[in-house]
């Protein structure tokens, strides 16, 4: 199990002397405890009687030291688990095929973190719980060595509660993993809201229905659960801390008359077990903890198997550009399939045999659900094809450089994200010459700023404004090949104009050669070549007149 490996890979020499650490912190207790009983009971020391004061101060002293490293530890050791978890599951994102992150979904991603929280502090949870054994049991040793039978009575009872624990625990258990689930739902929930605010506005039968149909009653169904596990949670937490006072008084009033216990037993009897109730608490604390582990464990597998990472594969850094300058994509019958969640097939694309060439502007035209997105995602090596192949320059797009492939591409998607972070490293001095031609280019010179606090230009914008910036940043990648899915949409008619008529020509003369999804037929003279998709085929391919008058 992979994130156990994370949690418990650390040195064994390195768990060896935490553990030593615990079992001598636990043995100094011990002996805290016996020098307190023997102090009460007016027992004198066997060695240094007259000194027993200093060895008490030594005694604490050592415990305190020995505590101090033991939890210096600690901190750091849960601290880089939690760090490491968190990179484990960053890494498996960075290599994750796009397809299955889209199955993923990003509540999940979020839930995952969460689980994170529960499992770094495990290593700190096993050891006090070595502790708080080593405590009991020496003080167990204790008791029998005052009285057999007392002893035993005092474990039955301790025993009985255990097992009252549980079996109550076991029901506990069901309820938080279905008030996992909801908090999963919760946060599509909320991912819906936040991601669709605009869209949950213009209707009010909508924002009704995800916020009191959706999002309360989550909540609320989510309390309900919360309330009913907490309630017997508590019911085993009274029921522990009220045996305590059974057990003080079988010990006052049960053990002196059954077994003849004398005074000075029973007052160290009862500070035995008044110095037992922190380690027991923590013993019994562990019940729910191991609950949420064992939970928290259970989600981050699931959570690893459907990433499906294929790091060897994905991995750039262990992939080189062979492919050369850009020349043509090729498919050669490429196929793509997608399936419903329980694996049904629900639509096909392709087979698919077409190449666009250098320096072409191609149109993609289709109906919705014709296959356009589909293409474009294959286009640009997000989608690995069901069957096919994909050719860069007469080199086909295997696992070992398809990350290298999609480096050579840049692409706007329909909704597409602008970063609030400058990820790339582009220079984004608005006085550099490139920068400030593409500025140009795109007609917002006056408009955009630059965001000093990110070194960032500023991303609050109209729509059509980010398509715009989009398109900066995408033509700041220097990559020879542009795909576009719907980028004229949100643009005004006479940017729209401007865009068909005037930039495409100008990218066209810079050597880039262009894929666009549009349903702008008005402008169809403005490429060289449509294909028009449709039920997942290439219904047509035809050149335009431009391209015929060039030839």
């Amino acid at each position: 199990m992979e994130f156990l490996k994370i949690l418990f890979g650390r040195s064994r020499s390195f768990y060896l002397f935490l553990a030593i650490l615990s079992i001598f912190n636990g043995l100094l207790n011990t002996g805290l405890l016996m020098f307190i009983n023997k102090t009460i009971t007016r027992t004198p020391l066997p060695f240094l009687p007259r000194y027993d004061w200093l060895l008490f101060l030594a005694l604490v002293t050592v415990s305190l030291i020995v505590s101090k490293v033991f939890h210096t530890y600690m901190v750091s050791l849960t601290t880089d688990i939690r760090s490491d978890l968190q990179i484990s599951i960053l890494r498996k994102l960075k290599h994750a095929n796009y397809q299955e992150f889209e199955k993923l979904g990003n509540e999940k991603v979020f839930t995952a973190m969460g689980d994170i929280n529960m499992l770094s502090n495990l290593p700190e949870v096993f050891m006090n719980m070595m502790n708080a054994l080593i405590t009991v049991a020496c003080c167990f040793v204790y008791l029998f060595l005052m009285s057999v039978t007392g002893a035993a009575l005092i474990m039955l009872m301790m025993t009985g509660l255990l097992i009252f624990y549980l079996v109550r625990n076991r029901s506990v258990e069901k309820q938080l993993n279905l008030i996992r689930n909801m908090q999963n739902n919760f946060w599509k929930y909320l991912g819906d809201l936040l991601g669709g605010f605009r869209e949950t506005k213009m209707r009010f039968t909508r924002n009704e229905n995800i916020h009191t149909g959706f999002l309360e009653k989550n909540i609320n169904e989510s309390k309900a659960l919360s309330i009913k596990a907490s309630t017997r949670y508590l019911d085993n937490e009274l029921t522990g801390n009220y045996s305590w006072y059974l057990t003080l008084g079988a010990i006052m009033f049960l053990l002196p008359r059954m077994f003849s216990l004398d005074q000075e037993n029973v007052t160290a009897f009862l500070i035995t077990i008044l110095y037992l109730m922190g380690p027991v608490a923590v013993l019994i604390t562990l019940v729910p903890t191991y609950t949420n582990v064992k939970i928290a464990l259970q989600r981050l597998d699931e959570f690893n198997a459907k990433v499906k990472a294929h790091i060897t594969q994905e991995t750039t850094g262990a992939q080189t550009d062979d492919f050369g300058p850009f020349r043509s994509i090729r498919f050669e019958q490429v196929k793509f399939e997608y399936f419903d969640t329980r694996e049904q097939r629900n639509f096909v694309l392709g087979p698919l045999s077409l190449e666009i060439k250098e320096h072409e502007t191609v149109f993609i035209a289709g109906g919705n659900g014709s296959g356009k997105t589909t293409f474009a995602y294959l286009l640009t090596g997000l989608y690995r094809p069901s069957e096919g192949t994909i050719y860069l320059n007469n080199i086909p797009v295997t696992e070992d450089n398809r990350a290298v492939y999609r480096n050579r591409m840049s692409a706007i998607y329909t909704n597409g994200y602008l970063f609030g972070e400058n990820y790339d490293g582009f220079d984004l001095n608005p006085e550099g010459e490139r920068l400030a031609g593409l500025i140009a280019l795109l007609k917002l010179n006056g408009i955009l700023r630059m965001d000093d606090k990110h070194n960032m230009l500023d991303i609050h914008l109209s729509k059509g404004q980010q398509k715009r910036l989009a398109l900066i940043y995408a033509l700041l990648e220097e990559n020879p090949f542009i795909m576009l899915d719907e980028w004229a949409a949100e643009q005004d008619p006479a940017f729209r104009h401007y865009f068909y008529e005037i930039l495409l020509s100008n990218l066209k003369a810079e050597g880039k050669t262009i894929v666009a999804i549009t349903h702008d037929d008005d402008f169809y003279h403005c490429c060289d070549r449509i294909i028009k998709f449709g039920y997942g085929k290439v219904l047509s391919d035809q050149r335009t007149d431009r391209t015929l008058s060039l030839q």
